[in-house]
């Protein structure tokens, strides 16, 4: 179960208003700033580079995103560029959507994500923790609208920056976003009941009455492959993570997977 925030003004971690099914995404997100004493991720060493800045500030760090992906995925900086930033937007998606999800979905309040006073811990451009205001806890309300007004405004933010980085499709990016938001919904689903939020959040119109980015990120399929279930879940749009040489293995909702033979799911498995 969640737990209200206390009334002191020290750094609380998120993971204590998360279920145990999605509290491991926030063992690293704070409200306020963590010490290094309750941050691990502050402790560096001296073959590492260790930077905190507002994510605002994520177009000064191109060449050190890409390059923490060079280092876990392989490829080239330019080259691939596309396909590592999607893969960088896995991880930092995995601190601040799930913030904002946590606040908006389980604790009913918005979240203030302003990119100008949300931080992001970098190491050699991988992100390892963020941070909010203290305040950043909103009062408690009714419409989804307005719960979740601030997380779409920080992933427009942000996806708008990356994509000003390199030649990709912001649906690319948003599919990610959503790809995760499905998944803590699902996680949720046993103990919560979030039916009008996600009938809202993935809706076919936005707040601003424009086609919404985030609209069903995740269809039910039938695939080629009897050996997968059917109906299969997968992403709308792929992530594009196939494009760096040597990345063969699919995500476990990969749109690829859907034309793809048994012995070419076999495969799949086998480099599980």
């Amino acid at each position: 179960m969640t737990r209200q925030l206390d009334n002191d003004q020290r750094a609380q971690c998120f993971a204590q208003f998360a279920p145990e099914s999605i509290a491991h995404y926030l063992e690293h997100v704070w409200l306020g700033t963590p010490n290094a004493i309750e941050e691990p991720a502050f402790a560096g060493d001296a073959t590492t580079s260790l930077s905190v800045i507002c994510v605002s500030e994520l177009t000064c760090y191109r060449t050190e995103l890409l390059d923490a992906m060079v280092t876990l995925y392989g490829g080239e900086r330019e080259m691939h560029a596309r396909a590592l930033l999607s893969q960088w937007t896995k991880y930092y998606f995995g601190f601040a959507a799930t913030a904002g999800f946590v606040a908006a979905a389980l604790l009913r309040r918005p979240l203030a994500m302003s990119p100008d006073t949300t931080h992001v811990v970098l190491r050699d451009g991988l992100p390892i923790a963020a941070y909010f205001a203290p305040d950043a806890l909103q009062p408690v309300e009714c419409a989804p609208a307005r719960r979740y007004a601030p997380l779409v405004d920080h992933l427009n933010t942000v996806i708008e920056t990356l994509c000003a980085m390199t030649k990709i499709a912001p649906r690319v990016l948003w599919s990610n976003a959503g790809n995760l938001l499905d998944y803590l919904f699902e996680q949720c689903a046993p103990q919560f009941d979030l039916t009008d939020d996600i009938a809202w959040l993935f809706g076919p119109i936005a707040a601003d009455g424009e086609t919404n980015p985030l609209r069903l990120p995740v269809r039910l399929a039938k695939p080629r492959a009897a050996s997968l279930p059917n109906p299969f879940s997968a992403r709308r749009v792929c992530c594009v993570r196939y494009e760096i040489p040597g990345e063969t293995q699919l995500c476990g909702r990969c749109p690829l997977l859907l034309t793809m033979s048994d012995a070419e799911i076999a495969l799949q498995a086998a480099s599980h």
